[in-house]
């Protein structure tokens, strides 16, 4: 986020603070709370300040002799190139070290020493010089390890306390002292801030007040997080040094804490005043006119969209959650990828005791959970969301639609597949026509049935189609098609190919087809028609400079089947290729130089940039056997408005598939449709020797159901043909169900005679 511009005042902003003992608790963070009211008055810049006894520079902590001693020498030795010597020297050094802040303080000894002995313009820095001795490849390695081994010592010394400690009673010894503690204290960052906290609520530091309020302001950002939960407390004096650093620091990350300080009666008017001061230096002029909520709610924005100035320390695996206590500044440690969601469920929740009115706040919250679920590795603890809560979809079913609807509208801006996803589940589970497709109701559930995610889309058509709607509305001619692509579903990704020649086209479909179904052809047109051929389009191949590039663009925006799917074209150059200016914007379209063999790279990439999240084979059967369901509850629904016609064709072709699940689900649907073509294909499957027994004698009361609701639909060769089948067949259990099929037919007296003489004869 911005940083704002700094208005410095004319003098250093300091104060008096009379306060009752508070002793430092050794622990990072834990001061003992005592304060008492003091005056505030205004003290001289830090360079006047009288300072205690220190030393003047900031020494390497102490080492072991034999570890100096083997880290001076690598340096000797890489230092003259005789990098065989070095190699040998930091072997020994890794092999014999356990403890990592030796092997540091070991080598800072050694920089440290060497520096003293020559001008300044020719002293090194200790990282600087192990990066260029790691572009020598007779020590690179050796190098890299040694390198590894100093983060690690400083990732633990970071977080000493006893380092910040020291390093914080430097930065009132003079200015190269104070350069040289801020270059450790930043690598302490805002670990440093509890306890220098606990200095300035300590009568007896008082010394150091100025020293630390202008380290708190040098820190800047790494200062930011912890400083804005000391907001918080109610030490009046101590909030004042707080306040003023926030406004030099000059993040408007912090206008929100400050504004809720200004704006509460509690709030003493001395650090209102201080508020004033340093919101003026954020650029804000108002604060008591100022939405509080408003605020709260546009931070957990920034922090939703990952674009807040409080961040996790760069390279760190977690991020730390800052709560002001009686004992001070405490921290939970939570996971570095969702510490910007846990943020934003904070802000949210500032902004609802500000206003608890706010649905659009409520709305956020939940997309915030769902997201910080999302992004959680499995397995990771939150202590900021224990086990003990519940799932964020409790709370969305409880919130009701009008803040779930929000939710899934913004997953759908947001490109958000996941997101998407759990809002509709949970849609799903509250939804009915009346609250779903009223006029007057936000429908996003609508949009997300052209959304580029299959499993986004299939989702969204169950979610309308359990909801049994009785009335037209806009995109209902998408429903039912959806459910028929899912009902398809096979867990193997769709590849559709237009290509510039039949040859070019098997080339590419046999470089696919191991990993993907492929469909297509050697034209535009004619790649569009064989769509159909596929359970699913994921990808669609074109080439840049293929003459029917326009119309396929027009066909995938229109055409219900390609709506979703993702355009990867091959180009010339990735480059220069206008498409590629078009992929810039567009999460839909991919470009691709690579050549053939690279293809299915490629189409994975594209697949990831639409959005598209994986269907496995187990998923896959789920999705068929609920799409399955609700067609059938459909067909048997009365009044409902969708046209179950658009799926009799993908119904029928699931009678061939190789899942006897499928099959048995489609023919369940196949009886509840009033089509010639549903009764033939219910009784060429019935009677065909390779369906197995199980699925015969289901598949026959299939077609006794059809005949039952709509009567005979069978020219009278089918009708032949089931009645030779009932007499010859000698599965008696199928002989049974293929008569029981015979018998709902109706039909007439001379077909029952022919069967009944037939049995005579045997």
């Amino acid at each position: 986020m911005m940083r704002l511009a700094r208005f410095l005042p004319s003098v250093a902003i300091a104060t008096a603070l009379a306060l009752s003992l508070v002793r430092v608790h050794p622990l990072l963070g834990q001061p003992a709370p005592a304060t008492q009211p003091a005056e505030l008055a205004l003290a001289a810049p830090a360079a006047t300040q009288p300072a205690p006894a220190a030393p003047a520079t900031a020494d390497p902590l102490p080492t072991t002799p034999e570890m100096a001693r083997l880290a001076d020498d690598f340096w000797h030795y890489a230092s003259v190139a005789r990098y065989d010597l070095a190699k040998a020297q930091a072997d020994r050094i890794i092999a014999a070290s356990t403890d990592p802040a030796a092997v540091l303080n070991a080598f800072e000894s050694v920089v440290a020493s060497r520096n003293r002995l020559v001008p300044s313009e020719r002293r090194v820095e200790l990282y600087e010089r192990l990066l260029a001795w790691q572009r020598v490849p007779e020590i690179r390695d050796s190098s890299a390890k040694l390198l590894g081994v100093f983060n690690k010592a400083k990732q633990s010394r970071r977080a000493d306390a006893a380092f910040i400690e020291t390093n914080i009673q430097r930065l009132s010894v003079n200015a190269r002292a104070y350069m040289l503690a801020m270059e450790q204290l930043r690598q302490s960052g805002e670990l440093a801030v509890p306890i220098m906290l606990s200095y300035l609520r300590e009568p007896a530091k008082k010394p150091h007040y100025i020293a630390i309020r202008t380290a708190l302001r040098d820190l800047g950002q790494k200062s930011l997080n912890p400083l804005l939960a000391a907001t918080e407390m109610k030490d009046w004096n101590t909030l004042l040094w707080v306040v003023s650093a926030l406004g030099d620091i000059g993040y408007d990350n912090a206008i929100p804490c400050l504004v809720r300080l200004y704006q509460t009666k509690e709030t003493p008017d001395s650090v209102k005043s201080a508020v004033r001061e340093a919101l003026l230096r954020l650029n804000v002029t108002n604060p008591g006119e100022l939405n509080l909520a408003q605020l709260y709610y546009e931070l957990a924005e920034r922090f939703y969209y990952d674009k807040a100035s409080i961040v996790v320390e760069p390279g760190s695996t977690v991020g730390f959650m800052w709560t002001w206590t009686e004992r001070g500044l405490s921290k939970q440690n939570v996971p570095a990828v969702i510490f910007n969601e846990d943020q934003a469920l904070r802000c949210c929740e500032y902004a609802l005791r500000a206003d608890s009115t706010r649905a659009d706040v409520v709305s956020l919250w939940l997309a915030a959970a769902y997201k910080r679920e999302v992004e959680l590795p499995e397995g990771a603890p939150d202590p900021m969301w224990d086990d003990k809560h519940p799932a964020t979809h409790f709370y969305a079913v409880d919130a009701g639609t009008q803040h779930l609807n929000p939710v899934l509208a913004r997953a759908l801006r947001d490109h958000n597949s996941p997101i998407a996803l759990k809002s509709i589940k949970s849609l799903q589970e509250i939804v009915g026509s009346s609250s779903l497709l009223t006029e007057d109701a936000d429908k996003p559930i609508l949009a997300a049935l052209r959304y580029p995610d299959r499993r986004v889309r299939f989702e969204a058509a169950f979610t309308v189609a359990q909801a049994l709607p009785q009335k037209p509305f806009t995109g209902q001619d998408r429903v039912v098609p959806i459910l028929a692509e899912a009902l398809a579903q096979t867990g193997k990704p769709g590849v559709l190919i237009a290509a510039k020649s039949q040859d070019k086209f098997n080339e590419l479909k046999g470089k696919l087809s191991p990993a993907y179904n492929t469909a297509g052809a050697p034209n535009a047109d004619a790649a569009i028609a064989a769509a159909a051929t596929l359970s699913g389009v994921d990808i669609v191949i074109i080439d840049e400079d293929n003459p029917g590039i326009d119309h396929l663009f027009t066909a995938v925006r229109e055409n219900v089947r390609l709506a979703g799917a993702g355009i990867l074209i091959r180009v010339t150059s990735e480059v220069a290729s206008p498409y590629a200016t078009i992929a810039q914007t567009n999460p839909l379209i991919s470009v691709t130089a690579a050549k053939d063999d690279g293809l299915a790279p490629a189409v994975e990439a594209a697949r990831k940039r639409a959005g598209g999240l994986p269907i496995d084979e187990k998923l896959a059967t789920a999705y068929a056997l609920r799409s399955a369901e609700l067609l059938a509850k459909l067909a048997v629904s009365r009044g409902q408005v969708l046209d179950l016609a658009a799926a009799q064709s993908t119904l029928l072709a699931a009678l061939d598939d190789a899942r006897p699940d499928i099959i048995k689900a489609s023919g369940n649907v196949l009886a509840l449709l009033n089509s010639n073509q549903a009764q033939v294909g219910l009784l060429l499957k019935s009677m065909d020797d390779k369906t197995p027994d199980e699925l015969k004698i289901a598949l026959f009361k299939n077609l006794a159901t059809s005949a039952k609701f709509f009567g005979n639909l069978l020219d009278p060769p089918r009708v032949d043909a089931l009645t030779k089948f009932v007499g010859v067949t000698t599965n008696l259990d199928v002989r049974s169900a293929a008569a029981e099929a015979h018998g709902a037919l109706n039909l007439p007296a001379d077909q029952l005679k022919t069967l009944i003489l037939e049995q005579s004869k045997k």
